[in-house]
């Protein structure tokens, strides 16, 4: 049952399905933070008022029928861009996540529909009926798909212009299945369509799923890949180093034992001025060279090294006092990959700002605990999710971050992410 002639219950049953995508969205969406705020919500009382008078216009002057095959250009698109306007993601991904959750609105939409025509129900309980099924599925969004989704498919940064095509695809298939020629609620056997459709769509999804978890994975395994090679670089330009100051140090001494047997021809000829000339003239041969050194651990030591040297070259003052005890409470593997993280993060956000204002701050304590806490002029406005993992607009902090509470979790150390007076602090206690 419809109620066709009851334009103020199918009024509000618009308003509500409206309001229920739009809560499934914004559950899953990072609004970007607005200055104006009394605009923002003028924005959006326009936005319902203009929902509920196209909606009332077209029922009256067509009919809800109508309505629900235009409702696309009408009511979702206009959705769509004033989420993309509010929000800081880009817009292909915007795009397929929000066709997304209307395509599940429309289904829970029809479900409901129906349900309700087989119970022989009223105007209120159908009304009804959709204000408890939005409400459940808005809370769910919002306690786990939202986490899902922000430390996930956020970190996926191409492909998404072809994979919005699939639900807007799914969509349109959709609505002309199910309201042409007419209602579906009046052809059986575009219900059966309708499912079978919804079954394909689940099936369809699973493999969007499973692809992106391969794409996510796909690159913290490169990500880890690189700094995994970083430290053999490092390693083997240590080693290089090494080698250089070996051979050096094979020079001197070679030059030492002349210069001994030289000081013991002379002393033995008595010649006491001789010796004092020679060992001023010998005393003037350059030192061995030293080598910088940050720890023992060979791993930990050409990862800090390399992060340094890097900094430098980015024109960035560092400010370091470290402190880091020969025996390591946890893998140096770990521990080298867990400051590689912090120290890539903060030189990338360096490289935003202008020379002047590039800084690290780095610190490490072995005692009472082994404590590293990193801070960094901020460029660009971060967000925090419930958990306290900060996020960029763009992205490209995520998997820094990632993987340093990866590493936190698998050692029981404790870890924080704060911003004060625009400076990022990474802090973590093992």
């Amino acid at each position: 049952m419809l109620f066709e002639d009851n334009i103020t219950f199918l009024i509000l049953k618009v308003m509500i399905t409206c309001a229920g995508t739009f809560g499934m969205m914004g559950s899953t969406t990072k609004f970007r933070s607005v200055k104006e705020k009394p605009i923002s919500i003028m924005i959006f009382a326009s936005y319902i008022i203009y929902v509920i008078i196209s909606s009332y216009a077209i029922i009256y002057f067509f009919s809800y029928q109508h309505l629900l095959r235009v409702f696309i250009l009408t009511i979702s698109c206009p959705a769509i861009l004033l989420l993309h306007n509010v929000s800081d993601e880009p817009f292909p991904r915007l795009v397929f996540i929000r066709a997304t959750h209307i395509l599940i609105s429309l289904y829970i939409a029809g479900t409901i529909t129906l349900i309700n025509t087989a119970l022989h129900g009223t105007e209120l309980s159908d009304i009804l009926m959709r204000l408890l099924v939005y409400l459940i599925v808005i809370l769910l969004d919002f306690h786990f798909i939202r986490c899902i989704y922000l430390d996930f498919i956020t970190e996926i940064k191409k492909g998404w212009g072809i994979l919005s095509l699939i639900p807007c695809s799914l969509i349109l298939l959709a609505v002309a299945i199910a309201f042409y020629p007419e209602h579906y609620s009046r052809r059986p056997s575009s219900v059966v369509m309708i499912y079978l459709l919804g079954i394909v769509i689940v099936i369809l999804y699973a493999a969007i799923g499973a692809f992106l978890s391969m794409q996510y994975h796909r690159q913290e395994i490169e990500q880890n890949r690189k700094i995994l090679e970083l430290q053999v670089q490092n390693i083997q330009r240590a080693a290089a180093d090494m080698e250089k100051l070996a051979k050096q140090t094979k020079i001197i001494r070679h030059d030492t034992r002349h210069i001994l047997s030289t000081i013991a021809s002379l002393a033995e000829s008595g010649d006491t001025q001789a010796i004092l000339d020679f060992t001023s003239i010998a005393g003037q041969n350059p030192d061995i060279p030293e080598s910088t050194h940050y720890c023992t651990d060979a791993l930990l030591d050409t990862t800090l090294y390399s992060y340094f040297k890097s900094a430098e070259g980015s024109g960035i003052l560092l400010q370091t006092s470290i402190a880091i005890p020969d025996i390591l409470p946890v893998d140096s593997a770990g521990l080298a990959i867990c400051f590689a993280n912090a120290l890539g993060n903060a030189i990338e956000c360096c490289e935003k700002l202008p020379r002047e204002k590039r800084t690290i701050i780095f610190k490490c304590i072995a005692k009472p605990k082994l404590m590293l806490e990193i801070k960094n002029p901020q460029p660009d406005r971060i967000t925090f999710d419930k958990n306290g993992l900060p996020h960029l607009p763009e992205g490209g902090m995520e998997t820094h971050i990632r993987s340093i509470v990866a590493f936190c979790k698998e050692y029981d150390a404790f870890y924080s992410f704060t911003v004060e007076n625009g400076w990022f602090k990474v802090m973590v206690t093992i």
